[in-house]
C-alpha cells in the first residue's frame, strides 16, 4: 500500500466498537420513548447514555493512535457502568427502580454491551501492542 495506513485488525475493532456503540445508544433512546420514560432519574440516565455512546462512537470513528485508545477506554467506562447498573437493578433497586424480568429490549442491549466491551477492549490491547 502506498501513501496510507493499512487497515489492520485493529481498526476492524475499532469500526466495530463505534456501530455496537451506535446500537446501544438507539436501544436505550428507544426504551427511553417507551417503556422508561415514566421512570425517574433512570430516564434521564438513559438519554445520558444514549448522547454519550453516540458521542464516543463519533470520535472514535475519526480518532487514531492515542486519542482512539483514550476514547475507547471512555466507551469502556460507559458501557461498563450501564452492565453493572443493569446488573444492580436485577438484583435490587437502584434509583428506586427494579427491572422486573429480562425484556427482550434488556437482553439485546446486554448482548451488545458485551459485544462492545470486548470489541474495546480488544482495540486498545492491539493499539498497546502495536505500540510496544
Amino acid at each position: 500500500m502506498t501513501g496510507g495506513r493499512a487497515f489492520g485488525a485493529a481498526d476492524g475493532l475499532r469500526l466495530l466498537a463505534v456501530a455496537l456503540l451506535l446500537v446501544q445508544g438507539a436501544i436505550h433512546l428507544q426504551q427511553v420513548l417507551g417503556p422508561i420514560s415514566a421512570v425517574p432519574t433512570i430516564n434521564t440516565l438513559f438519554v445520558l447514555n444514549a448522547v454519550g455512546a453516540a458521542g464516543i462512537a463519533l470520535v472514535l470513528a475519526g480518532s487514531r493512535k492515542r486519542t482512539a485508545v483514550l476514547v475507547a477506554l471512555a466507551g469502556l467506562a460507559l458501557t461498563l457502568g450501564a452492565l453493572v447498573s443493569l446488573a444492580i437493578s436485577r438484583a435490587g433497586t437502584l434509583f428506586d427502580y427494579t427491572e422486573p424480568m429480562l425484556r427482550p429490549a434488556v437482553t439485546l442491549a446486554s448482548a451488545v454491551e458485551l459485544a462492545a466491551v470486548l470489541a474495546m477492549a480488544g482495540f486498545t490491547l492491539a493499539r498497546l501492542r502495536e505500540r510496544a
